[in-house]
């Protein structure tokens, strides 16, 4: 029998996927896909959606092909880091952006969508670190003077701000919170779903644990599990408490500081600091993933660093030298 012609007349052509048409759509769409699997927070996913779609934005804005294929890392230096800067925009807001493309380039390389990874050819910007709005005690005192605690809105409102001052959480973990998770026995708050999806647990005090108490007892039992609910006896929208707080703001008068639920995390953390409580303890507390944030918050708000050593000072303290007589 005679052998077969080893030599295709019509040959399977080899797809390489960067021969594939895919559009710079499909691959964010690809990504958006890839980043669900991993279980990433809705937060973070539309985050990355909403940069990598401003990265599209720019391009087109300038008139650059958007080919995820043939986009250079120089491309995104010049016409990408370069139009953010022009813009006056905020070095966090351009590195948010420049991170979201890193995770985007770095995701088309593992994916061999990319022969190279262009997200090792373009650098974060370097910002200068900007002085972090807080409340005074006499302006926290004043703030939560302000929600008339005779009406449910009013002692929901309080025992929130109270919350937030005592546990420095971030908004969205606050309205996350449901009742089941505050343990008055312990004295703590389980915090489910903090940012990156880590959970942890943060310890409140006697006079923060008799506030919620009050509030629970007052919101009594209803079909709905969340913690905070309105007059309707529904889950408190995210919007809803940054109006109320900037509105109590107004009334107190506040000037000096943007009243919002992130400033009372900040407010908390300056306290702390203060106060003497350590940096590693309140990075389990706020759940921060590195120490650099709450090392800046000790660099800022360490304001009786001269009256701390002159109480600590080892020379002082062992009396090495004898007083001059």
């Amino acid at each position: 029998m005679a052998r077969r012609n080893n030599t295709l007349q019509s040959p399977v052509q080899m797809i390489d996927p960067q021969d594939q048409q895919i559009t710079f759509d499909q691959a964010v769409k690809s990504f958006v896909l890839h980043n669900r699997a991993r279980n990433l927070s809705p937060n973070s996913i539309e985050f990355y959606e909403y940069n990598l779609r401003y990265l599209q934005k720019v391009f087109i804005e300038q008139g650059i092909p958007l080919a995820f294929q043939t986009i250079t890392g120089k491309q995104i230096k010049h016409h990408f880091t370069g139009y953010m800067l022009d813009k006056g925009l905020a070095s966090n807001t351009v590195n948010g952006r420049l991170k979201s493309c890193k995770a985007f380039f770095s995701y088309l390389y593992e994916e061999k969508m990319i022969a190279h990874n262009i997200a090792e050819q373009f650098d974060l910007v370097i910002g200068e670190k900007k002085m972090i709005q807080t409340l005074t005690k006499e302006q926290v005192l004043h703030l939560l003077n302000q929600p008339d605690r005779k009406t449910f809105s009013g002692l929901r409102d309080y025992t929130l701000m109270m919350l937030l001052l005592e546990t420095g959480m971030r908004i969205g973990e606050c309205i996350a919170l449901e009742v089941d998770d505050v343990n008055i026995k312990e004295g703590e708050v389980r915090i489910k779903l903090g940012k990156g999806r880590k959970a942890r647990r943060v310890p409140i005090q006697k006079t923060c644990i008799q506030i919620l108490k009050n509030y629970l007892a007052e919101r009594g039992e209803l079909e709905t599990k969340s913690l905070f609910v309105n007059i309707d006896d529904n889950p408190l929208h995210r919007r809803t408490i940054q109006e109320n707080i900037q509105e109590y703001g107004q009334m107190a008068k506040i000037t000096s500081a943007r009243v919002s639920p992130h400033t009372f995390r900040h407010t908390m953390a300056k306290f702390y600091v203060i106060n003497g409580g350590d940096i590693f303890t309140l990075q389990q507390i706020l759940g921060h993933s590195s120490l650099e944030m709450v090392r800046y918050y000790v660099e800022l708000f360490s304001t009786d660093i001269h009256q701390q050593h002159q109480k600590y000072s080892p020379v002082e303290n062992m009396g090495l030298v004898r007083k001059a007589r």
